[in-house]
């Protein structure tokens, strides 16, 4: 994984004024690190664990996002869950 970041991290070097850009290059690392260390698909997870991890995802200032801004859950109201069944 740090080679991997080491990497990316010239790579972007390239494509950044190093003087204003290196908050944004630092916050990429950062995004980089999270995403290796993520929760992956079809990753068992006991109830502690989950509780664990959604009580930190609570503090963050954007729950609802994973770090590289995708959404990580959806809101449906129960009328769009029954039409989506064709119960309605």
């Amino acid at each position: 994984m740090l080679s991997q970041v080491i990497e990316q991290a010239g790579e972007d070097m390239t494509k950044y004024d190093q003087n204003n850009d290196m908050g944004t290059l630092q916050r990429r690392i950062a995004a980089s690190i999270a995403c290796h260390a993520a929760i992956k698909v079809n990753m068992p997870l006991d109830l502690q664990r989950m509780e664990w991890l959604l009580n930190e995802l609570g503090k963050t200032n954007h729950p609802t996002n994973c770090p590289h801004g995708r959404p990580i859950a959806l809101h449906y109201s129960w009328k769009d869950i029954q039409k989506a069944f064709q119960r309605i």
